[in-house]
């Protein structure tokens, strides 16, 4: 009985980590492949190709060799697999670059993740073959494993995208994960596997693990990082319900640049000693609203970015409101960037709805 109820419990964790690598996977690109539909299109066309093979090798597998021992070395090897990604994708996404972009988010996705969601997905047919004990239950053992995998995909969707996103970096969601599924193995090998072989697996999987997870977290959360080939200094890091937020500062002699960075990518980038924009684009933004209406009373700007555009918009003197879809990003911008909360009406929402609204 406590073996069948580990099982169930098996079906649920490896359904919600299907979940949780298909969403944290397209957050893992998007740095470097942007948030367009080909990323997104790219990561659920090779979660099902990985699902497909999954199901079908799981049932090859499990009629010539039905020991669960197997499942559990699939689902350590995906683990591990997993702590790779995190160092991997980075140079592989920076290295398909130069293909169009549908081909760049499809090759990167299916390096990345079409193996380890194989494994996983070897769990369904197996422990159906493995908790069926007559034909005449079959159709219950099918849909009782069915629907508590489907649950568990529940869960990981509302864990990844209510609580693991939110408040922690994107590489450390995916090592915990990696973590989760090792726990998992490690149980059934320890307690119900009891070999010299699964003590092996579970040391070089945790040891593989661990130096997997410290190449790719390493100088991600020191008070210096690379970027663009330069040294910077970071002023400040936080995880928001929309990503990784960083404020990064280069400093030389009299030169000093400051940048706002979401999840890696340039939001804008500012000048601290002369409190301007040295974003060409921002200014532009500006006078181009100058232009089309040379006497402007009143601005709406959806998004403000660091919040150097509504503040030019206040000091021309100008009614200025702004609704951002992220908060965090405001008390960020007032202590790096100069905004001013006070100076301009700021509301929190999406961009779209308040417009519907007013």
């Amino acid at each position: 009985p406590a073996l069948r109820t580990f099982l169930y419990i098996t079906a649920a964790i490896t359904g919600a980590v299907i979940l949780v690598v298909e969403i944290l996977g397209a957050k893992m690109l998007s740095p470097y492949l942007g948030t367009s539909h080909f990323v997104w299109t790219a990561q659920i066309a090779v979660t099902l190709v990985a699902l497909s093979v999954g199901y079908y090798a799981g049932g090859w597998l499990v009629d010539r060799s039905p020991k669960l021992s197997h499942l559990y070395y699939a689902i350590l090897t995906a683990a591990v697999y997993l702590c790779a990604t995190v160092p991997i994708v980075k140079p592989l996404c920076l290295s398909l670059m130069g293909l169009p972009l549908e081909w760049s988010a499809l090759l990167a996705a299916a390096f990345l993740f079409l193996v380890p969601l194989a494994l996983l997905a070897m769990t369904g047919p197996f422990l159906v073959r493995m908790l069926t004990q007559s034909v005449k239950t079959i159709g219950t053992n099918m849909g009782r494993l069915t629907a508590i995998s489907t649950l568990g995909s529940v869960a990981g969707a509302v864990l990844i995208g209510f609580v693991l996103i939110p408040h922690l970096p994107n590489s450390v969601t995916m090592l915990i994960t990696a973590g989760v599924l090792v726990a998992l193995s490690a149980i059934y090998l320890i307690i119900w596997g009891r070999s010299e072989a699964g003590t092996n697996a579970i040391l070089v999987a945790v040891g593989v693990g661990l130096a997997l997870g410290y190449s790719g977290l390493r100088g991600q959360f020191g008070d210096k990082m690379k970027y663009g080939g330069i040294t910077w200094d970071v002023l400040y890091r936080a995880n928001s319900n929309y990503g990784e937020l960083q404020v990064i500062e280069y400093r030389d002699g009299g030169l000093a640049e400051r940048r706002y960075l979401n999840d890696q990518l340039i939001q804008n980038t500012y000048d601290p000693l002369s409190g301007k924009s040295r974003s060409l684009f921002t200014g532009a933004l500006r006078w181009l609203a100058h232009a089309y209406t040379p006497k402007i009373e009143r601005a709406l700007c959806i998004g403000m970015g660091a919040g150097i555009v509504p503040m030019q918009f206040a000091a021309d003197g100008i009614e200025t409101d702004v609704v951002e879809i992220n908060g965090a990003v405001v008390p960020m911008a007032e202590q790096f960037f100069d905004f001013n909360s006070s100076k301009v009406k700021v509301t929190i929402g999406d961009g779209r709805q308040f417009l519907n609204q007013t």
